[in-house]
């Protein structure tokens, strides 16, 4: 297996074990449903599971990769915030899921290590979808590499997609790896590309569960205008992106009711890198490539546009005529 990334085949292994390892603890754990609160500036909810899933992954980054930048969504002063209590609950759900004894220390310092500087960089997003966690809906592990300012790998881990006849799934890939998917208790893996649909009229669209995650009259206006017809399906998190590389759905529409509204990197890394592998494509709405290269936001990209390949550019003139 050969990759335009300097990834090693030896790190995808590692990678994909411990995405596996970070939903075990989603799935078995009581750390899922213990203790959650709102963010005070965006008001989206946490889980104990947040912390432990970032702790394991952070953990196996560091055994292999120790010096690679890294761009995660969890900070242990918040874990540290929630109580004495909180903190024991997750570093136990992190020994089980790691197989091993660990302490408070090891758990808080893998949840804040961010690695140093060069090419590399691991974008991650614990539990994306925390609010499909909680409601029994969809939610995404999520971890996204990427060098000199573009995806080159991702992995996503999704406990609730089933996907070729599995529940639960492992989906991962990037450009010049190609695009895979395998159930997260192991087994056979199988590959994943986009959908070939070019009619408009059978061509099915993906929306959030969130309403307050995009624009709903913009959205409907470009289903109008471009004659989709193949009709909506819902999902929360990057579960979307999985989607759509496993051609379930040929088109995913991010944009928001906030024009000063700015994307964080770790909520699509992962995914754009498995949509490249699958043959998919992935812009904003202007038609930009995502620019990975401008900290923690997207801050050169206006929302974002997920297809199948072919219905693409149909979409971005429908979004250019609507203004």
């Amino acid at each position: 297996m050969l990759s335009v990334s300097s990834l090693l085949e030896s790190e995808i292994g590692l990678i994909r074990d411990a995405v596996r390892r970070a939903a075990r603890l989603c799935v078995t754990s009581a750390a899922a449903s213990q203790f959650w609160y709102e963010k005070r500036e965006e008001r989206e909810p946490v889980t104990a599971a947040d912390f432990g899933a970032q702790a394991v992954l952070l953990r196996a980054l560091i055994a292999v990769v120790p010096d690679d930048a890294v761009l995660a969504e969890e900070a242990s002063a918040d874990l540290v915030r929630a109580g004495a209590d909180v903190v024991a609950g997750v570093t136990t759900a992190v020994a089980a899921a790691v197989e091993g004894a660990v302490t408070r220390e090891q758990v808080l310092g893998w949840i804040d290590h961010r690695g140093g500087g060069g090419i590399r960089v691991w974008a991650i997003d614990p539990v994306d979808g925390t609010k499909g966690l909680l409601r029994g809906e969809q939610y995404a592990i999520a971890v996204g590499l990427i060098e000199d300012g573009r995806p080159v790998f991702g992995a996503l881990g999704c406990p609730r997609l089933e996907l070729s006849g599995m529940q639960g799934v492992l989906v991962w890939g990037g450009p010049g790896i190609g695009a895979f998917v395998e159930s997260l208790g192991g087994g056979k893996v199988r590959p994943l590309s986009v959908s070939g649909v070019a009619d408009p009229g059978r061509a099915r669209i993906l929306g959030s569960v969130e309403v307050a995650h995009g624009d709903p009259e913009l959205l409907q206006r470009v289903v109008e205008r471009v004659g989709i017809g193949g009709g909506w399906v819902r999902i929360d998190s990057q579960a979307k992106y999985a989607a759509v590389a496993a051609g379930m759905a040929d088109l995913y529409l991010r944009p928001r009711n906030r024009a000063d509204w700015r994307e964080r990197v770790w909520d699509h890394a992962a995914g754009a890198a498995i949509i490249a592998g699958s043959g998919g494509r992935v812009t904003d709405l202007d038609g930009l490539p995502l620019d990975f290269t401008t900290g923690e936001r997207l801050e050169r990209n206006r929302g974002v546009l997920v297809s199948n390949g072919p219905l693409h550019d149909r979409v971005l003139r429908a979004l250019a005529e609507i203004g």
